[in-house]
């Protein structure tokens, strides 16, 4: 299972158990995951800078309720939402075309499940998983990713097969995941307008948080609440670009938008205006 892992993320997992143990409790959670990141890659402010391990630490401990600490010689299986995480994390990497797992992408992977502990506590301290996704790509070297003629034959994924890489925004995506999102974007044949994006109008559950573009809701029953301009982002369908709204910067202030998905003008113009971009020898993939 582990291995694509480098060392630093299997360290991880090891001090996820070890947490899991300390805390008696019966799985490694999601929780345990971020405690293990804490303890093993002292350098995760690089990628998000409100990143303080000390303050993230407490709040976790203190949140996880505290039982005798069972033996470390006890095998504890991944929770659900672990496995979920693990996936994502794998799944990050396919994205990026990195050849192993490392702990930037059990970060984003932690991020991706977006309503667990872990997850909330970094997006209140800032974290937002589409920066650290492009420092991740920015940073990664040029080592890691993968190579025409390296010998994958132990990696099961599809993505290994062509190791081709395309570029947008001036980052590197594995070509398999953007081929697979612009097939996506094709399977109903949309209108794609250009447009300046705006913040939209949204309803919010007063209990849950959960947040709804039917803005009937809040006229049918009292649990929503109307927020004028509460939708103030959206990204890319297809490499996960921000749009906000900009007047000084086309390049995040305007796309191309079906009326609900947002896609932006790069992929628009590579990959919805071109009918044969993956079957030319474009040079932007490589």
């Amino acid at each position: 299972m582990f291995e694509r892992y480098n060392e630093k993320a299997r360290r991880t997992i090891f001090f996820a158990r070890y947490e899991a143990a300390q805390f008696g409790s019966a799985e490694i959670s999601t929780e345990h995951l971020m405690l293990g990141l804490l303890r093993e890659d002292k350098r995760l402010y690089r990628l998000c800078p409100n990143f303080d391990h000390e303050s993230l630490r407490d709040e976790i401990v203190a949140q996880i309720s505290k039982l005798p600490s069972t033996s470390t010689l006890v095998d504890l299986p991944l929770s659900n939402h672990s496995k979920r995480v693990l996936k994502y994390a794998a799944d990050e990497a396919d994205r990026l075309a990195h050849r192993h797992i490392g702990t930037e992408h059990l970060l984003l992977g932690l991020l991706d499940q977006e309503n667990c502990l872990a997850a909330k506590l970094l997006v209140q301290r800032g974290a937002r998983v589409d920066d650290i996704r492009l420092r991740v790509a920015a940073t990664q070297l040029p080592e890691q990713r993968l190579k025409p003629g390296v010998d994958e034959s132990h990696f099961h994924r599809r993505t290994y097969a062509a190791p081709d890489t395309v570029e947008i925004h001036g980052f590197r995506w594995n070509a398999d995941y953007i081929r697979d999102a612009v097939t996506r974007c094709r399977e109903v044949n949309w209108h794609w307008q250009k447009s300046s994006w705006t913040p939209r109008d949204v309803v919010i559950h007063r209990k849950t948080g959960k947040v709804s573009f039917d803005l009937s809701l809040a006229e049918t029953t009292k649990d929503f609440d109307l927020v004028k301009g509460g939708w103030r982002r959206d990204h890319c369908v297809i490499c996960h670009w921000e749009l906000h709204e900009s007047k000084d910067d086309p390049e995040h202030g305007t796309g191309h938008t079906n009326g609900v998905q947002w896609i932006c003008n790069e992929c628009h113009g590579k990959f919805l205006e071109r009918d044969d971009f993956f079957q030319s020898n474009f040079s932007d993939i490589t």
